[in-house]
């Protein structure tokens, strides 16, 4: 138990200062090594935001959750339908640099999030019917 109170207060650590650097990330939130990432719509109002949330609530969260585990080999999922909440439960056999380099990942795929390609965003607004 003490490990695991250990690695979690280190991820949430780590993952903190992502409530600062990127504009969608609102929350981050952990007990042990139950941990979860809270996305909202970012504080400039972009629209990609809005019009990938119209086509489904708590899409973005999907756009973290598929390439962490395309590219990183993560394993993660979205907290609940609707819910622009990725959790992570890991192992307990976790080490320090899995944590870091989920932490890594994460942040590279988050950053990718943001910045949706066109195609995507075309993709929305064609399914919200607003195209």
């Amino acid at each position: 138990m003490e490990r695991s109170a250990r690695l979690g207060a280190k991820l949430l650590e780590l993952t903190q200062p992502l409530v600062d650097e990127f504009e969608v990330v609102h929350d981050v939130r952990g007990l042990g090594l139950m941990w979860a990432i809270e996305f909202g719509e970012p504080r400039s109002g972009k629209l990609s935001w809005k019009m990938i949330e119209k086509v489904q609530p708590g899409l973005f969260a999907q756009l973290v959750v598929v390439p962490l585990f395309s590219e990183h080999r993560i394993l993660s999922q979205v907290a609940g339908h609707k819910l622009a909440v990725l959790k992570v439960l890991p192992p307990l056999v976790v080490t320090d640099e899995d944590i870091e380099q989920f932490v890594e990942a994460l942040t590279t795929t988050i950053a990718g999030a943001q910045h949706m390609p066109r195609s995507l965003t075309r993709f929305a607004l064609t399914a919200a019917g607003i195209r």
